[in-house]
């Protein structure tokens, strides 16, 4: 099964097609951030998220083999068009291996579906990533 980016805007979204537990969403999501010394707590990154969550905010789930492998915030600030890209973390097994590259083009092409013309990377990979593949603003 190939490397999916799916939104969603709640923690206990169904994702994972046969929890082995309730919240098991979350737990991964958790350990991925926890996992990765780019990125703040996991219980930090979790709670912006939900405080996101509730203004309509998105965070996109890399999922591969009914897993959750990576993760990506993303903001709406309300003044602009452009879309915030924040707090990307991969599974540790998976770094290096260009599934940041790859999962963050799936991002830009979900949120280009939607409209968004222009983005506003937050974390420096995000930028190395988005500026090396021109993906910073939809050319016209």
């Amino acid at each position: 099964m190939p490397l999916e980016a799916i939104a969603i805007n709640s923690l206990d979204a169904p994702l994972i097609k046969k929890p082995a537990r309730e919240n098991e969403l979350s737990e991964r999501l958790h350990f991925l951030y926890d996992s990765d010394d780019a990125q703040p707590d996991g219980a930090e990154v979790l709670n912006i998220i939900e405080q996101g969550f509730k203004r309509g905010q998105y965070l996109y789930v890399g999922m591969f083999n009914d897993k959750p492998i990576a993760a990506v915030a993303c903001f709406d600030d309300g003044q602009t068009d452009a879309k915030r890209l924040q707090y990307l973390t991969v599974h540790a097994e998976n770094r290096k291996r260009a599934i940041d590259a790859k999962f963050i083009k799936l991002v830009y092409d979900a949120e280009v579906k939607k409209g968004v013309r222009e983005f506003v990377p937050v974390d420096a990979d995000i930028h190395r990533i988005m500026s090396e593949y021109e993906l910073l603003r939809v050319k016209d």
